[in-house]
C-alpha cells in the first residue's frame, strides 16, 4: 500500500518503455504473477512470470498489473524511450502486496557454534540479515540497536580516544594519531569519568578481546566517516592500529567495531567473507533452523540506463532499491523503500556509498543520476524511504523533483562523506513537503544551486558526526538557491546554514518564513548578496557572520529583514552581537522574547499573540532588495497593511505545517498528548494527501469521538452535538471555544478525499493549569 494508506509498503508506478521498433504497436494490458509463465500470453488468467519478459514485449501505452508476490529477478532497462502521452505502467494490482526482494531465503542446516550462537555455510555472499523481515543487528562492540535508540546516540553506541585539541597551546594531546587508536574514557570538568548519558563505559582493554582482523568505523574526520581493518590488537591492549592510507584525523574522535568477536548477544549475526560461513545469535536464543532466516544478495532490482518516460507505481522494495543513471521523466510514485541500502563492511567492501555505479563491489545508495545541464525532470513523489543504512536517496539529475516523501532512520554506520547528507541533491533540485528526521551525518538536506528546499519538516539530525546541519548549503550551491517555509528543530548541530570554504564563500541565496528552534549549535548565513527575511528562531542563535577563514568580509551586501529571534549574533558568541556587516531592519530579537510574543511555541503554534509587538511591524521585500541577478524572489503575502514579523502572519485563516501529506490528516498542533495547552488554544493539523476538507470530532470523551459519525446538516459552527461532530472545515484551523484548566480533550479529523472520508486518529490534549 502507498504512503497514503501508512502501511509501510511500496507501491509502483506505470512504466513506458517504447523503441522504434514497437512504437506503432497497439498497447494493452499485461499481468505479472509468481505463478506465471513468461511463456504465457500475459492475460490476467495467463500471466508473465518477469519483469524482464513485460520488459521485452512492452510497447507506449501498455499497462503491466503485478499481482501479489516477492519478486526477485532483477529488471534491467537500457535505452528505452517513450512519451508523456503513452507511458508504460508497472502497478500492484489492486493495491496487492507486491515486493521486489533483494533477500533470498537461507535453506541451510545452522549448527550450534557456541553457546546460543549458531552457524552456517553458504555457497554465496551475504551482507544483510533479516528473521521474518525485520533486520538483525550486525555484531558490535560497544553493543548498540534500533530497540533502544541507543543506534543514534554517539555517547551509547560509540567509544573515544585519548585524542585532545589544547585550544590554548593550539595543538594535540595524546597517543592518537593518523594509524593508531588508544582508547579513553573521557575526563569531565568535574572530575569524573563517567556521568548519566556516559553508560559505555568499558575500556577497550576491559574487553579482553583480540580484535585483530575486526572492522572498526572511525569517526575521526569531523564530518568524515571511514571503516577500516584493524591490523593489530592484544587482548588487554587499550590501542590497535589500522591503516591510514586516505583518511584524515581531526579534533573530535569516537569509533565503534564489528566482527564475530563482537558477536555476544540477541539478535546478532556476522558473516565471514573468507570460509563463506554465517554466525547468528536469533532473538531469544531460539535455533534458526525453525526461523525464517532471509539474507540480502542484491543491491538493485530496478536498473535502468540511457530511458525516458518510465514509471513506477505501487511496489515495496525490500531489502533493495533502483538505480536510474542517464535517464530522464521518469516516475517514482506511491512506493516505499524498506531498508534499501547498506554496506559491505564485513566482505572487505569500505568506499563510501556512491550515487551512480553498478559494480557489486561498490556500496551502492538509491540514485537517480544525469550529467548534463538539463532539467531531466525525473520526480520521485509520495515514497517512503526508511532505514536506508547510506544517504537516503541521491538525485544528482538537474530539473528534478523529490516531494511528499516520509524518510527516516538515515545511515547509522555514516558510509559517506557527511558532506553529501542524509539526501543529496543537484542542481536546479527542487526538495518539497517531504518529513526527514533521525539521521546520522552530520549533513541532512544538501541541494545543489538553483534549487527549492520549502515545507519541508526536518528533525533529530546530525546524530553520529561533528559539524554540520540540518539544511546546508554549500558554498558552490548557494547562487539561485530558495530555502523557505520550514520546520528545522532539534538538530544535534546547527540547524539551517549557507557554508563557505576557508578561501571563498557562497553567495545570492535566499531563506524566508523558516522555523527553527531546539538546535545544538545555532543557524549560520555565511556568503554575500544573501536574502535572509521573516524566519523565525528560538532556543538558539541566527548567526549573520562578517568572516570565516582567509575569505573576504561577508555578508556587506546581504539583507535582514523582519526576522524574530531570540540572539542576533555575528557568529557563535554571545559577545559577538555588533560586528553583523549585513543590513538589517524591521527585525525583533532578544533572549527569551520570541516565546513572549507567539501563540504557543511549545505546542508548535508559531502564530503572534493578539496584540503582539510583531504584527504590521514589517516591511516588504520587493524585487528593488534583489541585488543579483541569480537571486529568485518567490511570492511574498501578507493580511494586512504590512508584513508581521517572523514567519506566519496574524489572523490567516490557515496554518501551514510543512512535511510529507499523508492520507490521514496528521501532525497535531497541540501535538498528541501534550499537557501544556493554553485554554484559548485552536487546534490545527496537516491537511490529508489530495484532501478536499475535513471533518472535525472533539469532545472532553475519547469514546465519543471514536465512535462519532458525521451529522447531516450540521455545520462548522456547531458547539456541541451528541455525537461528538463539529463540522466540516475547508481550512485547517478548528476553534473549540473555552478550554476548562486542568481537562483533558479529544479530536479527531477525517481527510476528505475523492468524497470519502478517512478516518483519522484520535489525538488528546490537556489543558495546563494558571494563566495563559
Amino acid at each position: 500500500m502507498s504512503i497514503n494508506k501508512c502501511t509501510g509498503y511500496l507501491l509502483f508506478a506505470s512504466i513506458v518503455i517504447s523503441n522504434v521498433f514497437i512504437a506503432a504497436a497497439r498497447a494493452g494490458d499485461y499481468y505479472i504473477a509468481e505463478t506465471g509463465s513468461d511463456n504465457n500470453p500475459g492475460t490476467i488468467t495467463k500471466a508473465f512470470r518477469t519483469l524482464s519478459k513485460a520488459a521485452a514485449v512492452a510497447k507506449p501505452g501498455d499497462t503491466f498489473y503485478l499481482r501479489k508476490g516477492r519478486y526477485r529477478q532483477p529488471l534491467k532497462l537500457n535505452s528505452l524511450t517513450a512519451s508523456a502521452e503513452k507511458p508504460v505502467t508497472f502497478t500492484a494490482y489492486h493495491d496487492e502486496e507486491v515486493i521486489l526482494d533483494g533477500t533470498e531465503a537461507l535453506k541451510v542446516k545452522w549448527q550450534k557454534y557456541k553457546g546460543d550462537i549458531y552457524s552456517a555455510s553458504l555457497d554465496r555472499e551475504v551482507w544483510q540479515l533479516f528473521i521474518d523481515d525485520k533486520l538483525v543487528n550486525v555484531a558490535r562492540w560497544p553493543n548498540a540497536s534500533f530497540e533502544d535508540g541507543s543506534i543514534w546516540d554517539s555517547h551509547l553506541c560509540m567509544r573515544y580516544t585519548d585524542r585532545l585539541y589544547d585550544y590554548k597551546e593550539k595543538k594535540f594531546l595524546g597517543n592518537t594519531k593518523p594509524g593508531i587508536i588508544y582508547d579513553q574514557t573521557p575526563v569531565f570538568a568535574d572530575g569524573t569519568t563517567e556521568n548519566e548519558k556516559l553508560k559505555n563505559s568499558q575500556t577497550l582493554a576491559e574487553t579482553g578481546i583480540d580484535f585483530t582482523g575486526c572492522v572498526a568505523v572511525l569517526n575521526l574526520g569531523h564530518w568524515l566517516t571511514w571503516a577500516r581493518p584493524i591490523l593489530e590488537h592484544n587482548a588487554g591492549d587499550n590501542h590497535f592500529t589500522y591503516d591510514a592510507n586516505k583518511t584524515k584525523m581531526s579534533k573530535f574522535l569516537h569509533y565503534y567495531i564489528y566482527g564475530l568477536p563482537c558477536l555476544d548477544r540477541q539478535n546478532e549475526w556476522w558473516f565471514d567473507k573468507d570460509s563463506k560461513t554465517i554466525y547468528l545469535y536469533a532473538p531469544n536464543g531460539q535455533n534458526p533452523n525453525k526461523l525464517t532466516v532471509r539474507a540480502k544478495v542484491r543491491d538493485l532490482n530496478v536498473n535502468a540506463e540511457d530511458c525516458s518516460n518510465i514509471r513506477f507505481r505501487g511496489l515495496k522494495f525490500f531489502a533493495t532499491t533502483f538505480g536510474l543513471s542517464q535517464c530522464r521523466d521518469m516516475l517514482i510514485e506511491d512506493c516505499d523503500l524498506m531498508y534499501p541500502s547498506t554496506n559491505k563492511f564485513m566482505l572487505g567492501h569500505f568506499g563510501w556509498a556512491k550515487g551512480w555505479s553498478a559494480k557489486p563491489t561498490d556500496n551502492i545508495m538509491t540514485f537517480i543520476y544525469n550529467s548534463g545541464e538539463g532539467p531531466f525532470n525525473n520526480i520521485v513523489r509520495n515514497c517512503r524511504i526508511e532505514y536506508p543504512n547510506s544517504p537516503s536517496i541521491s538525485i544528482i539529475s538537474p530539473g528534478s523533483t523529490i516531494e511528499n516523501c516520509y524518510i527516516h532512520d538515515i545511515e547509522w554506520d555514516v558510509n559517506s562523506s557527511g558532506g553529501s547528507g542524509a539526501l543529496p541533491c543537484g542542481t536546479h533540485t527542487t526538495i518539497r513537503r517531504n518529513t526527514i528526521h533521525t539521521t546520522g551525518a552530520s549533513e541532512g538536506v544538501r541541494p545543489g544551486p538553483n534549487s527549492t528546499v520549502e515545507y519541508n519538516h526536518v528533525y533529530n539530525t546530525s546524530l553520529l558526526q561533528h559539524d554540520g546541519s540540518s539544511i546546508n548549503i554549500g558554498t558552490a550551491s548557494q547562487p539561485g538557491t530558495i530555502v523557505n517555509n520550514n520546520w528545522v528543530h532539534k538538530a544535534n548541530r546547527q540547524g539551517i546554514r549557507f557554508d563557505s570554504t576557508g578561501t571563498r564563500f557562497g553567495v545570492e541565496a535566499v531563506i524566508h518564513h523558516n522555523v527553527i528552534f531546539d538546535t545544538k549549535s545555532g543557524n549560520k548565513f555565511k556568503g554575500d548578496f544573501h536574502l535572509i527575511f521573516n524566519n523565525t528562531a528560538f532556543d538558539c542563535f541566527f548567526a549573520i557572520p562578517k568572516g570565516f577563514g582567509d575569505t573576504e568580509i561577508h555578508n556587506r551586501n546581504s539583507l535582514g529583514r523582519n526576522n524574530l529571534a531570540d540572539l542576533f549574533i555575528e557568529w557563535n558568541l554571545k559577545t559577538r552581537r555588533h560586528g553583523i556587516p549585513a543590513k538589517l531592519d524591521h527585525n525583533l530579537d532578544g533572549e527569551g522574547i520570541v516565546r513572549t510574543v507567539l501563540c504557543d511555541p511549545n505546542n508548535f503554534d508559531f502564530r503572534p499573540l493578539p496584540g503582539s509587538p510583531v504584527i504590521d511591524a514589517g516591511a516588504a521585500v520587493t524585487q528593488s532588495d534583489v541585488m543579483k541577478p541569480r537571486l529568485r524572489l518567490s511570492e511574498h503575502k501578507w493580511i494586512s497593511t504590512a508584513p508581521d514579523i517572523g514567519a506566519y502572519e496574524y489572523g490567516d485563516s490557515n496554518y501551514w505545517i510543512p512535511g510529507c501529506k499523508f492520507e490521514k490528516a496528521s501532525t497535531p498542533v497541540p501535538p498528541d498528548g501534550s499537557v501544556t495547552v493554553r485554554a484559548d488554544a485552536d487546534l490545527m493539523w496537516l491537511e490529508g494527501y489530495k484532501a478536499t476538507g475535513h471533518d472535525v470530532y472533539f469532545s472532553a470523551s475519547r469514546l465519543a469521538v471514536e465512535n462519532a459519525v458525521k451529522s447531516k446538516g450540521s455545520s462548522a459552527k456547531t458547539t456541541a452535538p451528541t455525537n461528538a461532530y463539529r463540522g466540516t472545515l475547508k481550512n485547517n484551523i478548528f476553534e473549540p471555544g473555552k478550554l476548562q484548566a486542568g481537562k483533558t480533550y479529544y479530536w479527531r479529523v477525517d481527510a476528505i478525499i475523492d468524497g470519502k472520508a478517512v478516518k483519522g486518529d484520535v489525538w488528546k490534549f490537556t489543558v495546563r493549569n494558571g494563566a495563559n
